[in-house]
């Protein structure tokens, strides 16, 4: 019921199934049988038996499957942080010092090349590029 302080319609809500005076009786504006005068039908693309559009329009273009690509990992970001001598480096020492999120441990990385890199260290369970791989082993390490 509408008081004096709520706004008023102009008019009035349409009231279905209401009889055969009120223009919406009987089958309240469905028509007569068929899935669409049922209730909990929702015929999407459904074209009467017609071939769907989207069935009709021929595919296009080519989607390659997503490759899981690796993380990369600069050696110059390896070389600031104080990494000893000698030191094994793995996927579990990175996540200890903050390079890696415990997430991305089961990733693989890939190791790319610096110039600043000076340290002989050795690593284990990465991919490298040929020249950090070359660079890492000039200065004594290994890459494994």
């Amino acid at each position: 019921m509408l008081n004096k302080f709520s706004k008023q319609r102009n008019t009035d809500r349409k009231r279905k199934g209401k009889g055969v005076g009120s223009g919406l009786g009987k089958t309240a504006g469905r028509g007569h049988k068929g899935q669409k005068s049922r209730s909990g039908v929702a015929v999407r693309n459904f074209e009467g038996g017609q071939m769907p559009i989207y069935r009709k329009t021929p595919k296009r273009g080519f989607n390659s499957i997503k490759k899981l690509r690796s993380n990369s990992l600069s050696l110059s970001l390896i070389s600031f942080n104080k990494f000893n001598d000698d030191s094994l480096v793995d996927m579990k020492l990175l996540v200890e010092s903050g390079f890696l999120k415990k997430k991305d441990q089961k990733k693989s990385i890939k190791i790319i090349d610096s110039i600043q890199f000076k340290k002989k260290l050795q690593f284990k369970d990465f991919k490298f590029t040929p020249g950090a791989k070359k660079r890492i082993e000039d200065l004594g390490g290994s890459a494994s």
